[in-house]
């Protein structure tokens, strides 16, 4: 009974493997498209972006697409930190989903108020160019509203899950480098966003924003989730063997 159990146990690891690297490689590229397509809204001068916005009609659904995407990643990274067995390897992962979770949570209330606030303030000042001034005061007061919680995310959902699943990789026995470059991302990205959260003019947002959580860690994500994929055939192969042999 107990050989039945443990041979059991392989094909479960290996499908949450292989659904949480299909979650996070899908995550991971939809995310990229859709803040591809979000495009840099200059932030700073309310009345550009209300500009920027109005030229672009898909700028609330864009929002939408990038918090199911986000949503994406972190089941991916649950369905991960659920294949860990080492006990300090199990401990970071569950953390790991705990900022991760709570990361997509404020990012998804962040990025979706300002999604569709800034499309409507945009309509609302072409239909009525008169009131403009005053449209953009309330364009710059969301603006300033919703930076704070965009760090937040960032430091979270990027930033500390990187350091946490880099390093609990790591000690599974995923490749070494796989995991310290996980963990320096994190660490970067994490330093960065507290950083900026203290001190807005400390270096452009679009470094953080634009480059470090929309491509760098992007393209970790989705080397973990391939790096997952294939351990998962490894594993479940060697597993259904072992199973056969023991029946």
């Amino acid at each position: 009974m107990a050989a039945e159990i443990v041979g059991d146990q392989v094909p479960t690891t290996a499908l949450s493997l292989k659904t949480g690297g299909a979650c996070l490689l899908i995550g991971t590229l939809t995310f990229a498209m859709a803040r591809l397509l979000h495009g840099d809204t200059p932030a700073a001068d309310a009345d550009a972006a209300l500009t920027f916005v109005a030229r672009r009609p898909t700028y609330a659904a864009v929002h939408i697409v990038a918090v199911l995407a986000a949503t994406t990643i972190a089941i991916g990274i649950m369905a991960l930190a659920s294949s860990l067995t080492r006990p300090s390897a199990w401990l970071l992962g569950r953390a790991g989903t705990t900022t991760a979770v709570i990361g997509t949570a404020i990012f998804g209330v962040e990025s979706t108020s300002e999604g569709l606030a800034l499309p409507e303030l945009a309509a609302a000042a072409q239909a009525d160019p008169g009131q403009r001034a005053d449209i953009v005061n309330v364009a710059r007061a969301i603006a300033a509203a919703t930076h704070g919680p965009s760090l937040v995310a960032i430091a979270l959902f990027i930033g500390a899950t990187l350091l946490l699943v880099g390093l609990s990789i790591r000690l599974e026995g995923y490749p070494a480098w796989l995991g310290i470059v996980g963990a320096a991302i994190g660490a970067v990205a994490l330093t960065a966003a507290i950083g900026l959260y203290l001190r807005p003019s400390l270096f452009p947002g679009a470094l953080l924003y634009g480059v470090l959580a929309s491509v760098v860690a992007q393209l970790w994500l989705a080397a973990v989730g391939a790096a997952m994929v294939r351990r998962a055939n490894k594993d479940g192969g060697s597993g259904a063997s072992q199973t056969l042999h023991r029946h």
